[in-house]
């Protein structure tokens, strides 16, 4: 409740000009801003009457459903659906899990209470256990988190083309309407504490409306809580997971931000309380994260490096990019395998070559040396003329090809 005290306080400031990166831009925020603040926001009361009005609506949706065999089969498969999300491979509940039950017996229950749904209207009996049944079915329904939009889309897929059904759309989506048009200004209010990230303020207020919409879809009234309280949440939870995902050139699972969110803040927290930023035993200590996976985190990149971005200059003057810097490993796989090759090609010979005639093929084609020698470079190390290494390569290639050519006539 604290915050949404203090998410209304900074909404009343609607006006104050948004730190924007162009006029454009500027000029369209200004415009969105002064439409906010001419907008009221729902009373305690208000809200209240509101959400029984939703209420009500959304129980007569799911008697229209109830009234037909395909319709408790359709809804019965969203059920499932919904509830089977929040199971793992075990069948046991994950920890976005709100209830008491675990989901398969919650499950049970709605199959047990639309079973009985089904035959009753089978047998075309319309009794007070009917409608009991059909009251915790809708009861059981509306404390779910169950999307009303779901609701929607069944009465819509064909079941029933009445002018009830039109009209009870029309009634949900006008309250629909009303209660994200009076909660914008939370969405402007949660998106300025995003504005530091470098995404633009007008794109944080998009993200932040599908965080309202699914907000709308899913707030249970029953419980008594203000739907602003439950909306601040959702909407802070897709700006998060939308800047990580799509406006990150690097995406990091989401729990791996939240590691990362944690470890920023408390580093904040030291750095400010003691003037250095903490050690890594220190930094496992308040955050509760093992060392090994501190420095594993400590290890990834915080914005990517461009492979055409300058490092140094060369002696000629021409800059040398990150690029230029790496070794291709391909390249030098392909010279091992070729270096490879060529010693197994000079231990297969050497019993006919003498020892002078096996030194110079080695040192010519860098056979176990750094690099290939030239003709003038041998006879220094050998300390004979360079006509006398051209002729010893031509004696060693000669013995080669005698020795070769046999072999390559069988294959």
């Amino acid at each position: 409740m604290t915050d949404l005290n203090i998410a209304f306080q900074a909404g009343d400031e609607l006006s104050l000009q948004p730190a924007v990166n162009n006029i454009s831009e500027a000029s369209s925020l200004d415009i969105y801003s002064q439409e906010l603040s001419r907008l009221d926001l729902l009373s305690a009361d208000a809200e209240r009457q509101l959400g029984r009005e939703i209420d009500l609506v959304i129980s007569e949706m799911v008697e229209l459903i109830c009234e037909s065999e395909e319709g408790l089969q359709v809804l019965a498969d969203e059920l499932d659906t919904y509830l089977f999300s929040y199971q793992d491979r075990m069948g046991q509940a994950t920890k976005r899990w709100k209830f008491s039950n675990e989901p398969a017996y919650i499950a049970n229950i709605l199959h047990t209470l639309i079973d009985t749904l089904e035959v009753m209207l089978l047998l075309n009996e319309e009794s007070k256990q009917q409608k009991i049944i059909l009251g915790n079915l809708i009861q059981l329904v509306g404390n779910l988190t169950f999307g009303r939009e779901k609701l929607v889309r069944i009465l819509t897929s064909g079941l029933r083309t009445t002018e009830e059904v039109d009209s009870l759309i029309s009634r949900y989506e006008k309250l629909r309407s009303k209660l994200i048009e009076k909660n914008l200004r939370l969405v402007y209010v949660v998106a300025l504490r995003f504005k530091s990230s470098g995404v633009s303020l007008d794109d944080l207020i998009q993200e932040g409306n599908i965080g309202l919409l699914k907000a709308a879809d899913r707030f249970n009234f029953v419980h008594g809580y203000r739907f602003s309280t439950y909306a601040f949440w959702c909407i802070q939870n897709v700006l998060k997971t939308a800047l990580q995902k799509n406006y990150h050139t690097i995406s990091r699972p989401s729990y791996l931000q939240e590691k990362l969110s944690v470890i920023k803040r408390e580093s904040v927290r030291f750095l400010n309380q003691y003037g250095r930023y903490p050690g890594t035993t220190e930094l496992s200590e308040l955050t509760s994260i093992p060392e090994a996976m501190l420095e594993k985190i400590k290890s990834f990149p915080a914005e990517p490096l461009s492979l055409s971005q300058p490092v140094s200059r060369s002696q000629e003057g021409e800059d040398l990019t990150v690029e230029s810097t790496l070794e291709d490993n391909a390249m030098a796989a392909e010279k091992e395998t070729d270096i490879a090759l060529k010693r197994r090609m000079l231990e297969r010979m050497s019993l006919r070559l003498n020892e002078r005639e096996y030194k110079v093929l080695k040192m010519r084609f860098g056979i176990d040396c750094h690099t290939e020698h030239t003709l003038e470079e041998i006879s220094h190390q050998l300390n004979v003329s360079v006509e006398r290494v051209r002729q010893l390569q031509k004696i060693a290639l000669e013995k080669l090809q005698t020795t070769f050519a046999p072999d390559s006539q069988n294959n």
